[in-house]
């Protein structure tokens, strides 16, 4: 819970698309070196990439998967993330969203990353909601809102009935880890390649997941 706020001073809501501007960089700050590899792009180019993203619908990186958590009406922070079989569906669709946004001259690379990041990440099991990411503004930082913002997260696998909840995070991030750690989190896989290590200096990617209580 956030210990500085009382409840009726937070919403959660959905995303829109005109939220692109303040949650997009939390975003992409949440993996800034495995968006970067993804689109094969620097990390400019790569957020205006995920910026494109966000605002397109039916795409694992769409507005459309975002909670939004506001502090008396104020944009505060948010998560994006879905159950297996959403995530499934949305993941398909990217494909398309893509062909739109980026150039063809980076799709030999792009293949080579995604098919490389393939060795790398783990499935998400049919019971599990996955996390792409999540992130707070740095004025509402420090307030217990992290804690506040898992939770939701963690109401929202609830209510699709899912029993873990999971997500991906860089070896650099070592703040990330330890605070989903104290929230029961537990790393249950650890992979890098040598392309990855060599292309994106974070190391490799934890897998983090919380079984959730019925």
């Amino acid at each position: 819970m956030a210990p500085q706020l009382s409840l009726q001073q937070l919403t959660l809501r959905q995303a829109i698309a005109a939220d692109a501007t303040w949650v997009v960089p939390l975003l992409f700050a949440a993996g800034p070196a495995l968006f970067s590899y993804v689109f094969a792009a620097t990390p400019p180019q790569a957020q205006a990439v995920l910026a494109k993203a966000f605002i397109a619908p039916q795409n694992a990186f769409s507005y459309e998967h975002t909670q939004v958590i506001e502090v008396e009406g104020q944009p505060a922070g948010m998560f994006l993330g879905y159950p297996s079989h959403i995530k499934q569906q949305a993941d398909e669709k990217v494909h398309l969203v893509m062909a739109r946004i980026l150039s063809l001259r980076h799709l030999p690379k792009i293949l080579i990353n995604v098919a490389d990041l393939s060795r790398i990440k783990q499935g998400v099991a049919s019971e599990e909601y996955y996390i792409l990411g999540f992130g707070m503004r740095s004025e509402f930082q420090d307030l217990g809102l992290e804690s506040y913002l898992l939770e939701q997260a963690e109401a929202e696998a609830h209510a699709w009935e899912c029993s873990a909840i999971c997500t991906d995070v860089a070896f650099v991030n070592v703040q990330t880890q330890h605070l989903l750690e104290t929230h029961g989190y537990r790393v249950v896989c650890s992979k890098t390649t040598d392309r990855f290590h060599q292309f994106t200096r974070a190391g490799g990617i934890h897998r983090l997941t919380k079984w959730l209580s019925s």
